[in-house]
């Protein structure tokens, strides 16, 4: 019987569809979707152009699989996505550090009201993980300073405003080449706003990467 139990709730469950799934966190079923919505060359710059964004880069169509697992990680429970976040992700991840001369990692920061409902930041968990696999500076140097509304709930024409001066630089980042990490990019006014601010406190180059790229609807996250 204990054996029994034990295999009931020691098998890996699906982070898609909860069925049992493998060591990485995916059934059969949702694996096969989730490279179907893989873009193509993920190692290349996005031909996406984003304001004070050198190069953005994203590894899933924000879709299927991809959008589903991102999803259940923000609002549910994080530990299966970023338990095999790096299966995911590392092979990308490693050529765009090594082709940028990347050595530090910087997640889009959310504004500390956030934590009062939620314990965890996913962007922020998913930059040290990426900072500890591939032994690169973790940096926590930008923070949003500002309150401000969901940018899901705005219309396209009010969302860039409801950023300005969200946020801040609040440490030194001086010589760093800075890879600016966010889970849903779709045109991107939140990693510009990163951007901008990293760009005026002078750093010379600035890159994004994001676990999906939403390209079906013309909005930002």
């Amino acid at each position: 019987m204990d054996n029994i139990i034990r295999q009931i709730f020691l098998v890996p469950k699906c982070k898609c569809c909860f069925k049992p799934a493998d060591s990485q966190n995916l059934c059969n079923s949702c694996r096969r979707e989730l490279e179907k919505c893989r873009i193509a060359n993920p190692h290349l710059p996005l031909n996406k152009k984003i304001d004070f964004v050198d190069e953005s880069y994203a590894s899933y169509k924000y879709e299927g699989t991809a959008s589903t697992v991102v999803k259940g990680a923000k609002f549910r429970n994080p530990a299966p996505f970023l338990a095999s976040l790096l299966d995911d992700i590392s092979i990308d991840i490693k050529q765009i550090l090594a082709q940028n001369n990347i050595d530090t990692v910087l997640p889009v920061p959310s504004h500390k009201s956030k934590l009062y409902t939620q314990e965890y930041d996913l962007p922020v968990e998913m930059a040290k993980r990426i900072s500890k696999h591939f032994g690169v500076q973790y940096s926590d140097c930008v923070a949003k300073v500002r309150k401000t509304e969901k940018q899901h709930n705005l219309p396209k024409d009010r969302r860039k405003a409801n950023l300005v001066n969200a946020f801040k630089v609040t440490g030194n980042l001086t010589g760093k080449n800075i890879l600016v990490i966010d889970d849903v990019i779709t045109t991107g006014f939140t990693v510009s706003a990163v951007a901008t601010e990293l760009k005026l406190a002078g750093r010379e180059k600035v890159y994004v990467w994001s676990y999906t790229l939403n390209i079906e609807r013309k909005e930002n996250t």
